[in-house]
């Protein structure tokens, strides 16, 4: 009867905790809304994106906030040299700090609900950076595509679930990596 009691008692903490709600990073195609890629997250860390710009083929760091899903700030972008769709000059509450020859532009004040990517197709190779983690993103969709990095909240056995279908579809696991 013990033995049947503390089976019973582990199988209800087992299903307990994967209906416990977690954080979600996730990167989403536009438009169908596939789910490439998915880790899980904690609210007020901060993400990267890293990047070669075409024209000038220097490196572009763009650095995210995780407030909240459908909440996720820029909060700085780092590059060393001017180019196209790069900032000129500070706007609007910016400032921009020069270290070491870079240009750090601090102060934004805009705030996505999922951050927009078009995965660079020759020079860009844009790269995800969260928790010491660096994951291309021209291997979680193809290159020139365009995909959305959010925050959202789900049960962990559906974070399971789709890491599964994630797998199943010759992606990268990444759940334990």
């Amino acid at each position: 009867m013990r033995k049947v009691f503390i089976s019973l008692l582990c199988f209800g903490i087992v299903i307990s905790l994967l209906l416990l709600p977690t954080l979600v990073l996730e990167v989403r195609v536009d438009g169908s809304e596939e789910l490439v890629f998915q880790q899980l997250a904690k609210a007020g860390s901060l993400f990267e994106v890293h990047w070669i710009h075409s024209v000038t083929l220097q490196p572009v760091i763009e650095i995210y906030l995780l407030e909240a899903p459908g909440s996720i700030p820029i909060v700085k972008m780092t590059f060393d040299e001017f180019g196209p769709n790069l900032p000129a000059h500070p706007e609007f509450n910016q400032y921009w700090v020069i270290e070491n020859g870079k240009y750090n532009v601090l102060g934004y004040e805009r705030v996505f609900d999922r951050v927009p990517v078009t995965i660079g197709a020759v020079i860009a190779n844009h790269n995800l950076v969260y928790n010491g983690r660096s994951i291309p993103l021209k291997d979680v969709y193809r290159p020139g595509g365009y995909v959305h990095i959010g925050l959202t909240e789900k049960k962990l056995c559906q974070f399971f679930i789709e890491e599964v279908e994630i797998w199943q579809k010759g992606r990268k696991m990444t759940a334990f990596l």
